[in-house]
């Protein structure tokens, strides 16, 4: 569990009703992981959402030839995982961390059904991963001109 507190840091969550903070809180733990760890690979099971406390992780896809290719860097109060919101709730990329990260983990399937009771919760959320894709959208196609 973490406090209702430290979640109520991070702007998608400011305007959540105590009640549904803290359900989200209950289900929600901190996990540190030590540099040129990987987090997940494409297509793993995305049955946590997280949000970075410190450290970075690089959002990689591997492409056909089997090169690595960064297309995004997660910072501290970034969400990580967004596809844990998002069916078939399956991670759509590669993230290692590139130095020490701690991280908040939230259970998805419980945190998808405090969504369902609270459409604020899920609003938010659903505007902050809006956010996230169209910079990694963005990101891809940096990436992408200079293949």
């Amino acid at each position: 569990m973490v406090s209702p507190e430290l979640l109520r840091r991070f702007p998608y969550f400011a305007k959540v009703s105590e009640e549904s903070l803290k359900q989200i809180a209950m289900i929600a733990n901190e996990k540190s992981y030590p540099a040129e760890q990987v987090l997940f690979r494409e297509g793993d099971p995305a049955d946590t959402l997280n949000i970075i406390l410190e450290g970075e992780v690089l959002i990689q896809y591997l492409l056909g030839s089997g090169e690595m290719r960064t297309v995004d860097t997660l910072v501290p109060g970034d969400i990580l995982i967004w596809s844990a919101l998002v069916e078939p709730y399956k991670t759509s990329a590669y993230g290692t961390t590139s130095k020490p990260t701690k991280v908040i983990s939230i259970k998805a399937k419980e945190l998808r059904e405090i969504c369902e009771k609270d459409p604020l919760v899920g609003y938010r959320l659903t505007q902050e991963i809006a956010k996230l894709l169209a910079h990694r959208l963005q990101n891809a196609r940096v990436q992408l001109a200079t293949l």
